[in-house]
C-alpha cells in the first residue's frame, strides 16, 4: 500500500484558509447575527440565507424584481486506500445568482430571466486520484470561471405549465431527484452518472448548452416533460474560459421526454409522498465507434426510470423512503455504459432532536459495453449523514468504497471519506 500523502496544489490558497474564511464571513459579515446572540440558535437557525436582509436592501432590491444570492459549497475528501495514489483534494464551488422578475418590472406575470455565475475552485479526487469513473465528489467543476446558467423561464395556466430557453442544464429538469443531493457522488447529485458517461450532452448543473424545455403539470400531480437541446459537444460550456455561447449545432439534436407523478404531494393526499418518472432520449449525432479511430454510427438513444417512495412517516417529511433507478443505451458499440442500476434509502429526522438531518446510503452499479476489453463494471456504496444547521447551511459526513474502479480490477478498490460544507449568503 502507498504511504498517504497530501499533493501541494501550487498557487493556490489553503484549503483550510479558505475554510477558515468563509466561516470568518459568516460570522462577521451580518448585524443581524450580533443583534440576536441571545437567540442562539432558535432566531439563527430560522433564517432563509446566512446574511439575511442586508439592512434592509435584499427585500427592497425584490419588491423591484431584483432577487440576489450567493452560494459556496466545499467537498473536501481523501482515498488512504486504494485507487491509482492514495491522496486528499478541496474542491469547491462559490455561485453567484441573480433573478429578474418580469412581473414586478414589466408586468408580465409568471416570466422571469436568471443568471448564475460560479468560480470552481480545487481538484477532483476521482480522475485524478483513484482513476475511476463515477465521481466521488459532485461539487468540483474545474477550476474556472464560468456561467451557469441564463434562461427565460415563463408559468403560465396558474403555474401549470412551465417553459425554459437558453442556457440550460439537461438535468434540471430531466432524470432527477430533489432528494440525490443528499449523496456526494456525481453519479448521483444530482443526474445518474450511467447517463452522463453515455451521453456528454445530456448535461448536468453547473454545465449548459443551448435548449428549450417545458413541463405541464395535469390534475392529481401528473406531469409530462418535454425538452430539444444543441446536441454538438463543441457547444457545451467548454473549461476554456466558461463563456461559450457559440449556437452551431450542425443538425444534431438532443430531444428528451418524461412522464411523472408524485403521490402525496399534496397535505390531503391519503399517500405517502413519492416520486416515478421515466423518460427517453434520442440524439442524432454521428459518434464514434468505441475503440475505433475511424468507425462511427448515426442516432444514439435510452431511456431510465426512477422511482422515490416513502415507506414510514413519522410527521411530515420526517421518516424511511427508499428510491431505484434504471438506465439503459442499447448500443453497445458507442455507449461506455449499455446498463446501470442504482438504488438506496434515506431516513429524515433519524437522531433525537435533529428532524432536519438526513441519514442516508446508497450503491452505484455500471456495467460497461463488450467492446471496451479489460472493463465490467464499476460499482460504488455510499453512506452519509448530512447535518442542517440551518435552511441556508449544513455539513455532511460521506465514506464510500469504490469496487473495480472504471471497470478495471488491476485497480485496487477505494476507501473514501469525506465532507461536505454549504452555506448560503
Amino acid at each position: 500500500m502507498r504511504a498517504f500523502k497530501v499533493p501541494a496544489i501550487k498557487k493556490r490558497i489553503s484549503p483550510v484558509l479558505q475554510f477558515l474564511a468563509v466561516v470568518g464571513i459568516a460570522l462577521t459579515s451580518s448585524t443581524e447575527l450580533r443583534a440576536q446572540v441571545g437567540n442562539w440558535p432558535l432566531a439563527w437557525a430560522q433564517w432563509h440565507n446566512e446574511t439575511r436582509d442586508w439592512g434592509g436592501i435584499r427585500t427592497n432590491l425584490s419588491d423591484e424584481g431584483l432577487d440576489l444570492g450567493v452560494l459556496y459549497t466545499q467537498d473536501v475528501a481523501a482515498n488512504p486506500v486504494g485507487g491509482l495514489n492514495q491522496s486528499a483534494t478541496y474542491g469547491a464551488r462559490l455561485e453567484g445568482m441573480a433573478m429578474l422578475d418580469f412581473e414586478k418590472i414589466f408586468g408580465i406575470k409568471g416570466s422571469s430571466l436568471h443568471y448564475i455565475m460560479y468560480q470552481g475552485l480545487g481538484q477532483g479526487l476521482s480522475q485524478e486520484v483513484i482513476g475511476n469513473d463515477f465521481g466521488v465528489t459532485q461539487i468540483f467543476s474545474s477550476d474556472i470561471l464560468a456561467i451557469a446558467n441564463f434562461s427565460l423561464e415563463q408559468n403560465l395556466l396558474n403555474d401549470q405549465l412551465y417553459l425554459s430557453a437558453g442556457r440550460l442544464a439537461v438535468g434540471d429538469i430531466f432524470a432527477r431527484d430533489d432528494t440525490f443531493a443528499y449523496y456526494l457522488n456525481g453519479a448521483l447529485n444530482s443526474t445518474p452518472g450511467q447517463l452522463l458517461i453515455n451521453q456528454p450532452t445530456f448535461t448536468t448543473y453547473p454545465f449548459n448548452i443551448w435548449g428549450l424545455a417545458g413541463n405541464y403539470t395535469f390534475p392529481g400531480n401528473q406531469y409530462v416533460s418535454l425538452g430539444v437541446y444543441d446536441a454538438s459537444v463543441d457547444d457545451l460550456n467548454n473549461a476554456e474560459n466558461g463563456f461559450n455561447f457559440r449556437f452551431a449545432p450542425k443538425g444534431s439534436v438532443l430531444m428528451v421526454g418524461q412522464l411523472g407523478v408524485n403521490p402525496g404531494k399534496d397535505d390531503t393526499s391519503k399517500y405517502l409522498p413519492g416520486h416515478y418518472q421515466i423518460g427517453a432520449f434520442y440524439n442524432t449525432s454521428r459518434v464514434d465507434v468505441l475503440g475505433s479511430t475511424t468507425e462511427t454510427r448515426e442516432g444514439n438513444w435510452g431511456a431510465y426510470a426512477i422511482a422515490r417512495q416513502m415507506i414510514y412517516q413519522e410527521k411530515d417529511l420526517q421518516g424511511l423512503s427508499l428510491w431505484g433507478l434504471v438506465t439503459i443505451a442499447p448500443q453497445q458499440a458507442i455507449n461506455t455504459q449499455p446498463f446501470g442500476v442504482s438504488g438506496g434509502l434515506f431516513y429524515q429526522g433519524l437522531l433525537p432532536n435533529r428532524d432536519n438531518d438526513v441519514t442516508a446510503g446508497a450503491f452505484i452499479l455500471g456495467f460497461y459495453s463488450d467492446h471496451l476489453q479489460g472493463q465490467s463494471y464499476e460499482l460504488v456504496f455510499e453512506a452519509t449523514h448530512r447535518y442542517q444547521f440551518a435552511d441556508w447551511s449544513y455539513l455532511t459526513l460521506d465514506f464510500q468504497y469504490v469496487v473495480n474502479p472504471a471497470g478495471n480490477d488491476d485497480i485496487p478498490d477505494a476507501w473514501v471519506f469525506g465532507t461536505e460544507f454549504s452555506v448560503k449568503f
